[in-house]
């Protein structure tokens, strides 16, 4: 049983470095407090979900999902993280947490249920 323990301690480690490694990689670049990856790629599985559902092709699916979560990212710093560039890091981060809140909404009213 210890040695389970250790082991499941240590991927949560693991995950736990990888998430803070991909948050400072973002931050050191792009000066920009990110938190909404989660919500990115929460779309990018509806997007290909709904892909396979209409046409029935995975490969499309699998096409057309990095392009809309990329087209989408594209319109977020566009159209909102570069107005709040100058602000300070609050007002980023205060979008970046509304962010996969707003997503989360806007799917469930379109019919897509949580497991």
């Amino acid at each position: 049983m210890l040695p389970i323990q250790i082991l499941h301690g240590l991927v949560y480690g693991a995950v736990l470095f990888l998430l803070a490694s991909g948050l400072t990689l973002i931050f050191g670049m792009m000066d920009v407090l990110n938190f909404a990856h989660g919500a990115f790629y929460m779309l990018g599985a509806y997007f290909s979900f709904s892909v396979v559902v209409w046409t029935g092709q995975y490969w499309l699916g699998l096409i057309f999902a990095p392009l809309g979560v990329g087209l989408m990212g594209v319109f977020v710093e566009r159209v909102f993280l570069r107005k709040l560039h100058g602000l300070g890091h609050v007002p980023q981060l205060l979008l970046t947490f509304g962010l996969p809140i707003y997503s989360r909404t806007l799917l469930k009213s379109c019919g897509a249920q949580s497991p």
